[in-house]
């Protein structure tokens, strides 16, 4: 059986930890190996000793029978330890936990993870490494690369976000608007025109805040 390695050691890494289990309980399909991790939680004592740190990211060398998943939220730490570990050969898998839902007609790259009662929509798609938390992304939306879209979301029709984009619990985005790569949208905001990239927003209606 595939070993499953998750990269991270945070709060995620113990969500992406259960939906895993889940996954295993609904189809066998992993040994769970435990962590791999630079900086973290104390995973062993958090998991009753079922889990440990087996080791660090930057010392951490893949080996044929391992699959991987990142769980690190922020997208910019993401897509540095996954671009390192996919330089040495590590496989990163999507991890969609069984009560997600996927329409027939959405589209996903490689390393995407779902949490539970998350939903894609109708010819919407998913990059690679996003990272969609309890929320919805509505049809004919387009997710780039190692986004991350926290829960209880509205990702409405035809939005685009870019590349390592943060959205952050409870914001709404209105439909047809385009939100650049790198920023970051606000808890509870609510976004009603384009975003440029590098931008932080915040509020209803969401506006740009420098901090």
């Amino acid at each position: 059986m595939i070993d499953l390695i998750i990269v991270g050691a945070g709060n995620a890494a113990r969500e992406v930890l259960q939906i895993a289990k889940d996954i295993n309980r609904e189809r066998l399909t992993w040994n769970l190996k435990g962590f791999i991790a630079d900086t973290g939680l104390d995973m062993n004592d958090l998991t009753k000793g079922d889990f440990n740190i087996l080791g660090t990211i930057e010392e951490w060398f893949p080996e044929p029978n391992e699959e991987y998943t990142c769980a690190i939220a922020d997208p910019f730490g993401r897509q540095l330890v996954v671009e390192k570990l996919l330089n040495r050969g590590a496989k990163f898998v999507n991890i969609i936990h069984p009560t997600a839902r996927l329409n027939d007609y959405c589209e996903l790259g490689e390393g995407v993870v779902m949490y539970p009662y998350s939903s894609v929509g109708s010819n919407a798609k998913l990059g690679n490494f996003v990272f969609l938390q309890r929320t919805d992304v509505a049809h004919d939306v387009s997710v780039g690369d190692f986004s991350t879209i926290s829960s209880l979301c509205g990702v409405l029709g035809r939005v685009k976000l870019g590349k390592r984009v943060f959205v952050a619990t409870n914001a709404t985005l209105v439909p047809n608007i385009s939100v650049g790569d790198d920023a970051y949208i606000g808890a509870g905001s609510v976004v009603i025109r384009n975003v440029k990239a590098g931008t932080k927003v915040f509020g209803n209606p969401a506006r740009r805040v420098d901090i």
